[in-house]
């Protein structure tokens, strides 16, 4: 099982690849791990790993059902991936979103809030993986 993960040079998708190793590209792949937000990009991955026939686990954010009134691109984003993932899903691609809440990463280590560990985020991974069926989304939280 070959696992190419995006976003590896912290956080999460770091602790992803020192489980899991990472194959030099998508195509080489059996599995795509799309863990690199920036701006629209996961959700241009999602769809050339679809189109590849790659199984498929999105990070997304449950940001978007958090700060209704307050909107930021980061959302949208998210959202859009989630979209897109739902979107696939029911045309039969294997794909799931992980909707996690805050966990702890450079990217919100600043905050003073509850936050999960990356090791727990690492294992929800994992669980989704050892699963015989699709899932299509997940949301975690702390």
């Amino acid at each position: 099982m070959k696992i190419y993960i995006t976003g590896t040079k912290r956080g999460l998708g770091k602790s992803l690849e020192s489980i899991y190793g990472n194959a030099n590209s998508l195509e080489s792949s059996d599995i795509f791990i799309n863990c690199k937000h920036d701006s629209f990009t996961q959700v241009e991955m999602l769809f050339k790993a679809a189109e590849l026939n790659k199984r498929i686990i999105n990070i997304g954010s449950n940001s978007p059902d958090l700060v209704v009134n307050d909107a930021n691109n980061y959302q949208i984003e998210k959202f859009a991936l989630e979209k897109a993932n739902e979107q696939l899903f029911y045309l039969g691609i294997n794909t799931t979103i992980v909707r996690f809440g805050p966990f702890d990463s450079p990217r919100i280590a600043h905050k003073k809030q509850k936050k999960m560990s990356i090791d727990y985020c690492c294992s929800v991974i994992k669980w989704i993986l050892e699963q015989p069926h699709r899932i299509k989304d997940i949301t975690v939280c702390p």
